[in-house]
């Protein structure tokens, strides 16, 4: 149902949603990751253990759940890597994320393109949202995808 990029994770335990403070969202999203609610392409996972941090250590826990790209998902990250504005300025997880929602049907999770009031930034037609939105993939924040997932607190 949902493909988390890198921006989700990171944005999410260090700006909003704190692991300190509010520990049972981090256990429902760890739930939806093990059962495949959330999926954790390979190319996420990696941009994630770049750093040896706290985000780092957390998803390392999940590593189990990390998933590599079928054939289908293989073939489409070139595509989407060429349709970029500005190629060069995308991470290399984005294409990856893309072609797992469109080859799953689920929705790219990502905290790009939004200001902190849920504004549109300027350049959001380049961000992951205005990329979604050309593909005609869905795409939310990680508040809306907690929503999706009927959690509460």
């Amino acid at each position: 149902m949902l493909v988390c990029d890198t921006s989700a994770f990171i944005n999410g335990r260090r700006d909003h949603f704190l692991p300190s403070i509010v520990p049972t969202i981090w256990t429902h999203i760890e739930v939806s990751i093990d059962d495949g609610r959330i999926i954790v392409p390979r190319e996420v996972f990696r941009e994630l253990t770049e750093k040896d941090d706290e985000i780092a250590e957390w998803i390392r826990r999940r590593s189990g759940a990390v998933v590599e790209p079928s054939e289908t998902v293989q073939t489409r990250p070139g595509f989407f890597r060429a349709s970029f504005p500005k190629p060069n300025l995308r991470n290399a997880a984005d294409p990856f994320i893309l072609a797992e929602a469109e080859s799953r049907g689920f929705t790219v999770v990502t905290y790009e393109g939004r200001t902190f009031r849920g504004v549109p930034t300027t350049n959001w037609v380049r961000t992951m949202p205005g990329i979604c939105k050309h593909f005609g993939i869905a795409c939310c924040t990680l508040p809306e995808a907690l929503e999706m997932l009927g959690i509460s607190l």
